[in-house]
Formats: structure tokens, C-alpha cells, sequence
């Protein structure tokens, strides 16, 4: 049964086919402010986390350890692990703005809105100037659609931080965000005159010709950032993009690669062929698009991203005999690779290789607390029937993410191991908190009701019977089956 229901999921193609091959670049928007977070200390996370690690448990009250540790959590985009530490420190009492910055930005990653604004209302009220602090605010104002509260907390920072460049680029941002493109290239202007040798403040003026499809105004603006930074990547990556959207092939190819050479490192070399590459997939331009993907490999032959991109591309071809040679390169430059772990363990289980699939996604889940991971583990298993392992690993993903889908795991696995009175209490949360998800899964609607039978709750079992039949065509045994399944349970009451 659970196996059935498996069967029914929806397995997505790996989530970097949908942004890079799937059309033209998105128009970068302004946003209000620069996203702000304490400055993290010099080491790298790799160091830096052990060590923090090792001082609380030495000491498990070190609220200082706490601290840099939930920030260490965010800059590797672990929201989760941030915000646990840092909703501890605030049941200890620790209420400083920084600790509510922290959590306030980590529940913003979380998707918890609500519950960040209201962080950094606390943290804004605490230190009322900090422009950390109040840019984080007002970004999320604009996330929540409160432009008038946005506008106000930006027009506070300038006041309280006299009329300073970050208070001029947050009003401006906000300004922009809510489509008014020349007051707030005002204020930009302003914050450019106040650091004019700064191309951040050009650099946002740029952005909203773009957001207007102002192509050449936004060309032009960007060269004006350019003269006082010729490197900067950012910029010419902008200029890129806007050749792209004209569809000039010649300009959008010499602009990436003046962000090629520009880039600092090779992984960020790799980042930028993969836009390259992406450019000419969106004008169809494929011949073109495979001769950027094996350049680059050629130039960068250790870049895992390359071999794992060139295998997304080859997958929104359908050819995903090219995709899995270039998912499996990639894991031969790094056996830990999590994104050619994810993808080859999607890809098996979609090619029915359960086993393989196993093998690959035990090794990723052993990396990292994924739920998405776990959840695909534990459906691998009950393919396989080991629903002892797919039950363990459905309720490690639930643990980490409450979803339906991946409780609904767990109570088909309690089925298959006959713990029918477990199943059938998950089944009751099921219905009572996730409406209407039992019946758009309509085999676990058929495991409910085999698990109301056999725990003698024969209403239950009608009930879920009754919501089934609809869903299946007359006149098939299967309909018959389970008509007179509800007869005979409905003549037993009696």
C-alpha cells in the first residue's frame, strides 16, 4: 500500500533546471536595502563552527558561543540551526538587538514573516539608529507589502543617521520596490554625491531602468558604475544580462566574458559560463549553448557546478543518459558533492533503480539534515518494502519539516508493519490538520480505510471508503470491490 502510493508521487527534475533553461533572464529588481547581518568572524565555517561547537559543550551556557554560532549557521544557509540557538538565548533572557537581528533574519529565510518582522520591531526599538538593523526592517516591510511602514522606517534613518549614503540607498530602495522609479533616483543621486566614489549607488539606478525595461538607459547607467569599478563582477554581470534581454549575441557573450575574467575565484569563473551557457539555451541557440558548457569544462575541469549544470541542461532535453554522465562526473570530483548526490538519487529513482537510489541518498542524508533528502529516502525504501527504514527516515524529514506528504509516509509504513493503531491515529491528524489532503492522495485514502477496518472503527472506514468511490470509474472491479466493502461494514453496524 504504501508502495502504491509512492508510486503516485510527483519527482521534480533538479530545481537549477527550472532558473537556468527554462527562458530568458528575470530583470534584477531594486530592493530596499543590502541585506545586513553581524559581521562573522575571520575564520572559515569549516573552523569556526567546530570550535564554537566544542565551547558550548563545554560550557552549554555560553551565550556568547550561541551568538556567533547561530551566525556562523546563516552564512552557510542553515536558518534552521540559526534560529534554534538563538530561540534559546531569548528564553535565557538574552535580548539584545543583535539576537533578535539574527533570529529575526533566519525566520525571514524560514518564511516566517510575521514572526521576523516582529523580531526586528524589538531589535529597531532596542537600538533605534542601527542601520543593520533598520535596513533588515524595512526589507522586510517591502516583503510583506507595508510600504508605508517601509518608508517610514527608512525616513527614521535618515534622520537619526543624518542623511547618511545607507539611509539614502534604503529609501530609495523602497522607493523603487514600490515602482516610484524617479523619486527614487533621486535618492539615489543623492547617496551618490555623498560617495561618489562609490558605484553602489549607480549601480541601483541601473537596476530601475531595467525593472522599466529601459534597456538603454540602463546600459548607459551601468557604464557610469563601471568607470568607477571596472571590475566590479556584480555590474558587469548586469551589463550581461541587458545585452541578453536584446538578444545580442555578440555584446551578451564579450559582456560575460569580461565577468569571467573578472571573477575572483574559479567556482565563481564557473557560475558566470553557466549564465553564458543559460543565455543561449533561452534563444534556442543550443550548438552554441554545449560549446560554452565544454569550454568551460576544458578551461575549469575540477568545477563540480559545470559538469552539474551541463547535466541539467541535458535533462531539459531529455536526454538523461548525457545528464547522469555529467551528474556522475561531478561525484568523481567530489564524492560528497550534494547536488550530484540529490540529483542522481531523483534520477535513479525515476529510471526505477531503487537501489541505487538508496545508496546515493543514505550518503546525502549523511551530509546533511535535508528533508527533502529524507523524505526521498524513505520513499525509496518503500519501493524497495524495507518500510522499517522508510518509516525512520520519513520521520527524520517530518522532524525537520511538518509536511503531509512525508507524515503520509509514515503512516503507510505503520500499515505495512501492521501497526495498524498507529496508522490510523496519524490518519485522524491528517484529516484534522492538512483538509483535503487524504483525498487528493486517493491510495493513502484506501490504506486509511484499511486501517479503520482493521482497528474496529468501522464509521471511519465507511466514511474514507465513501470519499473514494467517486474517484474511480464505474463498472471496474475495484469499484465494485470497495462498494461492497462499504455494504458489508455498513450491514455489520447494524
Amino acid at each position: 500500500m504504501a508502495a502504491a502510493f509512492v508510486a503516485a508521487a510527483v519527482f521534480t527534475t533538479p530545481t537549477a533546471q527550472a532558473g537556468l533553461f527554462g527562458g530568458h533572464k528575470a530583470t534584477p529588481s531594486p530592493s530596499p536595502s543590502p541585506s545586513a547581518l553581524p559581521t562573522p568572524t575571520p575564520e572559515p565555517p569549516s573552523v569556526a563552527i567546530p570550535r564554537l561547537q566544542a565551547k558550548l559543550k563545554a560550557n552549554p551556557n555560553d551565550q556568547q558561543a550561541m551568538t556567533e554560532l547561530a551566525g556562523q549557521f546563516l552564512g552557510i544557509n542553515r536558518p534552521d540551526y540559526a534560529v534554534t540557538l538563538t530561540q534559546r538565548l531569548l528564553q535565557m533572557g538574552d535580548k539584545t538587538a543583535q539576537v533578535y537581528l539574527i533570529d529575526g533574519y533566519a525566520l525571514a529565510q524560514l518564511g516566517r514573516l510575521d514572526q521576523a518582522i516582529s523580531d526586528l520591531e524589538q531589535a529597531a526599538n532596542l537600538d533605534p539608529s542601527n542601520e543593520s538593523v533598520l535596513g533588515q526592517l524595512t526589507e522586510l516591510y517591502v516583503r510583506a507589502n507595508r510600504f508605508t511602514d517601509a518608508e517610514r522606517i527608512a525616513n527614521r534613518s535618515i534622520v537619526l543617521n543624518k542623511g547618511d549614503e545607507p539611509s539614502l540607498l534604503m529609501l530609495g530602495g523602497v522607493l523603487a520596490a514600490e515602482q516610484k522609479f524617479d523619486p527614487a533616483r533621486v535618492e539615489f543621486e543623492k547617496a551618490a554625491k555623498l560617495a561618489p566614489k562609490d558605484s553602489q549607488p549607480i549601480f541601483r539606478i541601473a537596476q530601475t531602468y531595467a525593472a522599466q525595461n529601459n534597456i538603454p538607459m540602463a546600459i548607459q547607467t551601468i557604464e557610469r558604475a563601471l568607470a568607477l569599478d571596472p571590475q566590479d563582477v556584480q555590474a558587469l554581470l548586469f551589463r550581461a544580462s541587458e545585452y541578453a534581454a536584446q538578444h545580442d549575441d555578440a555584446k551578451a557573450t564579450a559582456a560575460y566574458d569580461d565577468a569571467i575574467v573578472a571573477a575572483t575565484d574559479d567556482a565563481q569563473k564557473a557560475s558566470i559560463i553557466v549564465q553564458k551557457a543559460s543565455y543561449f539555451v533561452g534563444e534556442k541557440k543550443y550548438s552554441q549553448a554545449e560549446s560554452v558548457f565544454d569550454e568551460g569544462i576544458a578551461r575549469y575541469p575540477k568545477e563540480g557546478s559545470l559538469y552539474l549544470a551541463f547535466g541539467d541542461y541535458w535533462a531539459a532535453r531529455k536526454n538523461l543518459v548525457s545528464a547522469q554522465k555529467e551528474w556522475l562526473q561531478a561525484l568523481s570530483i567530489d564524492k560528497n558533492d550534494p547536488g550530484a548526490l540529490s540529483r542522481l538519487g531523483q534520477f535513479s529513482m525515476q529510471q526505477g533503480k531503487m537501489q541505487d537510489a538508496v545508496g546515493y541518498l543514505k550518503r546525502l542524508t549523511a551530509l546533511d539534515a535535508d528533508p527533502q533528502a529524507f523524505a526521498m529516502l524513505g520513499q525509496a525504501y518503500s519501493y524497495l518494502r524495507d518500510y522499517a527504514n522508510a518509516k525512520s527516515a520519513c520521520s527524520k524529514s517530518f522532524q525537520i519539516q511538518r509536511s503531509p506528504v512525508t507524515l503520509g509516509c509514515i503512516a503507510g509504513a505503520d500499515f505495512e508493519m501492521k501497526n495498524y493503531k498507529e496508522a490510523s491515529q496519524i490518519f485522524d491528524v491528517l484529516d484534522g490538520n492538512a483538509k483535503g489532503f487524504l483525498d487528493q492522495n486517493p491510495q493513502l485514502l484506501y490504506v486509511a480505510a484499511q486501517a479503520y477496518e482493521r482497528t474496529k472503527q468501522p464509521q471511519k472506514a465507511v466514511g474514507a471508503y465513501k470519499r473514494l468511490l467517486p474517484m474511480i470509474r464505474k463498472g471496474t472491479p475495484e469499484y465494485t470491490k470497495i462498494s461492497k466493502q462499504i455494504a458489508e461494514l455498513e450491514k455489520a453496524k447494524h
